[in-house]
């Protein structure tokens, strides 16, 4: 589903979001990012944790432990979910991905397949059966999660995970910008700011399209688990995707977290 929204097509010339880039604190979908001193960046993650990005090879700020250090830009990278990964797609860093949550026939990142075929990333598990010694012995200086819970544990094995979504729900502008947050820990600023401007000059130009109003698909956006279907209420960004593609959305009297 993230795939939809990440690689839309965008116009040839677009300007970039200045806010993205040079504001000194950045509230985005339940993270947020404050700029520091000498290039250092203090963020919060999904689950309210406090964490600092440092240039590599210069001293930390004062009153932060080793567990709250991230060295930048970020060289090596587990990601759990799609969303992650099509974001480092976003921001030209796929290079660093090294670990994933989903097998080889679960991508339609090109990227993605050719790197798990050459075994340049591996699968580590699914995010309930992480194999937590497989993770560790890639050496990842970062985990890219929306699983709270794997954090105790990647604490244990020293390595740092950042929660990359949060209880409140994304609408589609949201959605869109949170390509600010990963940036900052691969020093992207700029290439988030333009695919941020990207997308939403596709999506103008998808408005614009006259609709047959006398047509609109039913549409519900969910997953079927095992034992329960999880839908998307009406104010996260999937149901903004199907009122803006002509559908009828379902749960629009639905609201909730995403």
């Amino acid at each position: 589903m993230a795939l939809i929204l990440l690689l839309l097509p965008g116009a040839a010339a677009c300007t970039p979001d200045p806010a993205g880039e040079g504001s000194s604190f950045i509230h985005i979908g339940g993270v947020s990012i404050k700029k520091l001193a000498d290039n250092c960046k203090e963020i919060t993650d999904g689950a309210g944790r406090i964490l600092v990005l440092v240039p590599r090879g210069q001293n930390p700020p004062p009153g932060y432990d080793k567990n709250q250090i991230i060295k930048t830009p970020v060289r090596r990278i587990v990601a759990y979910s799609g969303f992650n990964v099509s974001m480092l797609k976003a921001l030209g860093v796929l290079d660093t991905l090294v670990g994933v949550t989903h097998p080889q026939d679960y991508w339609t990142i090109d990227e993605v397949s050719s790197g798990m075929e050459s075994g340049r990333i591996t699968y580590v598990g699914e995010a309930s059966t992480i194999d937590f010694e497989k993770l560790k012995s890639l050496e990842p200086d970062l985990v890219l999660t929306w699983d709270p819970c794997t954090i105790s544990i990647t604490t244990e094995l020293d390595i740092l995970g950042v929660i990359t979504v949060a209880g409140e729900a994304m609408n589609l502008d949201t959605r869109i910008r949170f390509a600010h947050f990963p940036a900052r820990f691969f020093n992207r600023e700029k290439e988030a700011a333009l695919y941020v401007a990207r997308v939403k000059n596709a999506i103008k130009e998808v408005e614009d399209i006259p609709l047959d109003a006398g047509h609109r698909p039913r549409v519900i956006w969910g997953n079927i688990c095992e034992k329960r279907v999880l839908v998307e209420p009406a104010n996260p960004w999937a149901s903004e995707m199907v009122e803006l593609a002509g559908g009828d959305y379902l749960f629009a009297d639905v609201f909730g977290t995403s």
